[in-house]
């Protein structure tokens, strides 16, 4: 009976270190792998424009909706989760963003600045997020600097006086920034430069290297790497942004590429890849989506039952092994208090002997 404890012991010791250590040791420097590692990029030659992105998280139940044009606002389309949880978009001038996670960082109000605008009834209660306002607003990077800098800090929702993200621009003219807050709690603008022909944000802060859940960045180096080798317009193409997008995406018990999109800048055309599948893809163009007026579709729903069939399985067996570890993790400590109690109870009994 001992000998099979032991052996069932040594077995949930091996299946929690074979499962756990590996999402350890893959983000040796990340305080918390969970919020996810989204890498995101544009890059510009001649008359081509993309910006690229992952989005990895746990959560599956990923969404496209849209925001239609009104007489005061740009239309959009949007990335993310229910509820219009908003991770990135693309309005129909050509200007789109996606977030980087962080670790949260002091952000100060500044209340001398007029209040950001409240979304319309019945959500009058709620300030616009300053992504969502900059798309609905701005048709360049230019201007959404200045509308992240013309209000209160309440519409980066601020808990407590910090935030935990950053965002990543870029528009149609080939211009980028990734707005941050710096070490001191002022937004700081990492502009693309004039000599270089891309942008890249992972999960550290550009402005403050120190502000990290991962830093410095396989993700980030990957990526800067391909980018580094495109040397002209012909080299500047989806299927290279694609390739980048692959050769940074996750697979892991507790983070995945839920979802990759390629935004063509120029031409209003949203390239979309379900669970770094990149075998399939949907595309879309701005102008049609937003023509259908408002809609909220599921983005599995955009590919075939195949595509959507392996995501599933996919995420299965990713909650079937965090089940797992997190069983293994118990047992093995289970044995471990037992192992202590023993030793206990034999040292007294010595001790009385």
């Amino acid at each position: 009976m001992k000998n099979k404890f032991f052996t069932l012991t040594g077995i949930l010791v091996f299946s929690s270190i074979w499962i756990v250590f590996p999402q350890i040791t893959s983000k040796k420097t990340t305080d918390d792998p969970v919020p996810g590692s989204c890498t995101i990029f544009s890059a510009s030659f001649g008359d081509k424009v993309f910006f690229g992105n992952n989005e990895d998280y746990y959560k599956p139940k990923t969404y496209l909706w849209t925001d239609p044009a009104t007489t005061e606002n740009y239309g959009c389309v949007y990335l993310g989760f229910k509820n219009y949880a908003h991770q990135g978009g693309i309005n129909e001038k050509g200007l789109c963003f996606d977030a980087n996670a962080l670790p949260e960082s002091k952000l100060n109000p500044h209340f001398e600045l007029e209040p950001p605008p409240v979304y319309e009834p019945p959500y009058e209660d709620y300030i616009i997020w300053l992504p969502v306002l900059i798309l609905r607003k701005a048709a360049t990077v230019e201007e959404a600097i200045e509308i992240a800098g013309k209000y209160q800090r309440k519409n980066w929702y601020p808990d407590s006086g910090a935030i935990s993200y950053q965002l990543n621009f870029a528009d149609a003219k080939g211009d980028a920034v990734v707005i941050s807050v710096d070490e001191n709690g002022e937004l700081a603008f990492t502009r693309k430069k004039k000599d270089e022909n891309y942008l890249i944000s992972t999960n550290y802060n550009k402005a403050n290297p120190e502000n990290a859940l991962e830093y410095p960045c396989q993700r980030y180096n990957k990526a800067e790497e391909m980018l580094e080798a495109i040397s002209s317009e012909k080299e500047l193409s989806v299927d290279y942004f694609k390739s980048i997008l692959d050769s940074v995406h996750e697979e892991g018990v507790f983070n995945n590429t839920l979802y990759s999109n390629i935004f063509d800048l120029k031409n209003g055309i949203i390239y979309l890849y379900h669970w770094h599948q990149f075998d399939e893809v949907a595309v879309l163009k701005v102008n049609e989506e937003l023509a259908k007026g408002s809609i909220n579709i599921r983005i599995k729903d955009l590919f075939s039952q195949e595509t959507a069939r392996n995501a599933s399985r996919a995420y299965i067996v990713s909650i079937f092994l965090l089940c797992l570890s997190i069983v293994a993790s118990t047992g093995a400590m289970v044995a471990v208090i037992h192992y202590i109690k023993k030793r206990k109870r034999k040292t007294k009994v010595a001790n009385n002997l």
